[in-house]
């Protein structure tokens, strides 16, 4: 600075003054500037433009190169690292043009890809001349239904489209190539839509948010380097267009006007570098300066620390036959394209500016070598950019996705959030919450549910029947607002989705109906022979002294002859008793091992001879409603005592059979249980059960 340029000018500020100031420079809104990220394999590179009548206007550039191998062949591996070179290029952009970037638009490689070729018919409206926004329509309606075709054959959630492309356009069965202004009924769209594995899509995706980035339109690497380097004009040549990187190869065709197909192959630039690496023994980085020089001897280290020198025909002549191969895979991917040889071959991308690729690539083809050319500045077409701005082949890319942002029909890559997960699907401006269903792995039968199933049974002999529980309806909010399936959604809208619940089946258990703490169960003599007596609950005719879960008819019953007078009232005994050889009162409670005997016992005359008592009771009186007797172990539960009934296999039960006489699901019994043992000792599943043992499971 000389000192006529300082005199009168302000105190110089301090570098930290200065450093408030930069902090406190107000950044402008991204507004109609288009914010461009090609996300390659071995560089990040950021283009800022602005579609004007002239064409696509670039306004800055910024490359970063990825300090370590983050991607492999186009897809991302490290997304965390990724979006750190993401926030460099960002961070530049804004720095140097005073921009607050948010919006960006992106393309996805060709790995995984899968094609659709597709026809569809839009009724056009009646009496109505045909406009641009009507053919829109057509084509976006043409789009979704191709992806729902797609979809009827693939899980929807698993794939996403990210391009297409109409070949043909017909109007009551004839073709048109601009419909605009006509009149017709029927509009037929053939279109070629191209879909990606949703692990692609999202980890791209990923990666731009974790640098604070929305993605507001996504497309196909090759789509785009079409759309830089052969306009709309030039597409009714037969010429194919392949995007060599530095992890794929992708390939778009056109013919007859339009893009007609697309292609990818995972052959690309790295394995050049990789054939550097391992003839000279050097790492990846080394093996892109050695592949990249034009140097007649380079200089380099390699990974024993020797210090080497090479030249450049030996480079050459170490990359041959890699170069060979990546020629070969290139003709066949055009050919698996087109068929046949195209009338044009375009090279384009960083991976094609290898050295004789264009002739080998014209050689595997057999078409003649002037028919092949490698992309240049002056092969990128509709592009408007400063002369000291370098562009060349690896930038076809990066400034056709720019160029497709701001050119033909363009549909959003909308990111919705759904049940806190972010989903991206195809905006067609008529998405709706119905349609996300799929991505959120929702069924329509998910949205409908039943009430509980009821329950039946007898009570003392009253029938009783229990309702299930109502269901819960499902539940649709959108923005907070409740909505329903076909609430319209639209980018960054928050959508809640509650599937229905149905409703509990009606359940029910012994406790809802009896106090069990009252429930007591012993056996006295009668007559001679053993008789269950007490307080206790019978299940179809089954003795239950614990609580139990009622099932589909059960019938269900309360036994009480706790007293002498209840007993003989429930047998239907009438003849006076003794009670341990005494008469006893009507009130006299029972106990266990209790001997009750006629006062006076019958005798039974016969011609022959006189039966004792004894013989009466066994042949003539029975007992009405007496449980099946067992003759199992006496034993005490929880300080109850009980016969356990006996096996049907005649052997002991176990304390397992214990278990499950108490839940119907022992095992829950036990697990929360925390005292469970048998003669005060801990118990074991399989322990035998023995008349007097003394079981405690609390």
């Amino acid at each position: 600075m000389n000192e006529k340029k300082a005199v009168g000018r302000k105190p110089t500020k301090s570098k930290s003054a200065k450093k408030t100031e930069s902090s406190a420079i107000k950044k402008n809104p991204q507004g109609d500037v288009i914010f461009a990220l090609d996300i390659g394999t071995r560089t990040v590179v950021g283009v800022l433009a602005r579609k004007t009548p002239q064409g696509c206007k670039i306004l800055d550039m910024e490359t970063v190169v990825h300090e370590k191998r983050s991607m492999a062949d186009g897809q991302i591996e490290d997304i965390k690292s990724v979006s750190g070179d993401i926030k460099k290029v960002k961070r530049a952009l804004e720095a140097r043009n005073r921009i607050q970037l948010r919006d960006v638009c992106v393309a996805a490689a060709g790995r995984a890809l899968r094609t659709v070729r597709a026809s569809w018919e839009y009724s056009l409206p009646e009496s109505k001349m045909i406009t641009v926004e009507i053919l829109q329509t057509a084509e976006l309606d043409a789009v979704r239904r191709t992806c729902d075709s797609f979809s009827q054959s693939n899980d929807a959630a698993a794939f996403y489209c990210v391009g297409h492309n109409v070949i043909s356009l017909s109007l009551d069965g004839f073709k048109v190539n601009k419909p605009e202004g006509h009149r017709g009924e029927k509009l037929v769209t053939e279109i070629i839509a191209a879909f990606l594995p949703a692990y692609v899509v999202e980890s791209l995706c990923a990666a731009v948010y974790g640098a604070n980035l929305e993605v507001a339109n996504i497309t196909l690497e090759p789509i785009a380097a079409m759309n830089a380097v052969i306009p709309q004009e030039l597409r009714l040549i037969n010429i194919a267009l392949c995007d060599i990187g530095a992890g794929t190869s992708d390939v778009a065709v056109s013919r007859d006007g339009s893009v007609v197909a697309y292609g990818m192959a995972t052959t690309a630039g790295d394995e050049i570098t990789e054939t550097i690496m391992k003839e000279l023994l050097v790492d990846f980085n080394t093996a892109e300066m050695l592949k990249t020089s034009d140097d007649k001897e380079v200089a380099f280290k390699d990974i024993l620390l020797r210090e080497n020198k090479v030249t450049r025909e030996r480079i050459d002549s170490i990359i041959a036959p890699a170069a060979r191969e990546l020629a070969r895979v290139i003709a066949e991917e055009i050919i698996n394209a087109n068929a046949v040889p195209p009338q044009a071959i375009f090279l384009v991308g960083g991976g094609s500016k290898l050295k004789n690729l264009a002739a080998l690539v014209a050689e595997e083809l057999k078409v003649e070598a002037s028919h092949v050319i490698t992309g240049r500045r002056e092969l990128l077409r509709g592009i408007i950019a400063p002369d000291e701005m370098p562009l060349d082949a690896e930038h076809s890319t990066p400034l056709g996705i720019a160029v497709s942002a701001g050119e033909g029909v363009s549909y959003d890559f909308t990111t919705i959030t759904v049940n806190g997960k972010k989903l991206h699907a195809l905006d067609t401006n008529r998405l709706t919450v119905f349609e996300l269903m799929g991505f959120a792995k929702l069924k329509p039968e998910d949205m409908i549910a039943g009430a509980g199933k009821p329950l039946s049974f007898t009570l003392s002999g009253e029938k009783i029947t229990l309702r299930g529980e109502h269901p819960k309806p499902s539940e649709i909010i959108v923005n907070d607002e409740p909505a329903s399936m076909n609430t319209v959604v639209t980018k960054g809208d928050v959508v809640t989705i509650a599937p229905a619940v149905n409703g509990a089946d009606a359940a029910a258990h012994l406790s809802d109906y009896f106090d069990l703490n009252t429930i007591r169960a012993f056996t006295v003599v009668l007559f001679g022979n053993k008789q269950r007596a007490g307080k206790y609950i019978l299940i179809n005719g089954r003795e239950v002294t614990a609580d139990r879960r009622i099932w589909e008819g059960d019938e269900i019953a309360l036994v009480q002859t706790e007293s002498i007078s209840e007993l003989l009232s429930y047998l239907g005994i009438e003849e006076k008793v003794l009670l341990n050889g005494m008469p006893p009162a009507p009130e006299d409670m029972l106990k266990s091992g209790d001997i009750i005997a006629y006062e006076n016992p019958p005798v039974v005359e016969t011609a022959q001879t006189v039966q004792t008592v004894e013989a009466v009771e066994k042949t003539l009186i029975t007992v009405p409603e007496a449980p099946v007797e067992h003759n199992g172990p006496m034993i005490t539960v929880n300080g109850i005592e009980t016969e356990f009934p006996a096996r049907g296999d005649g052997k002991p039960p176990i304390f397992l059979d214990v278990a499950a006489a108490f839940s119907d699901d022992p095992t829950e019994l036990l697990a929360h249980a925390g005292t469970i043992t048998v003669n005060g000792k801990i118990a074991r599943l399989d322990e035998e059960i023995h008349d007097g043992d003394v079981i405690i499971i609390e």
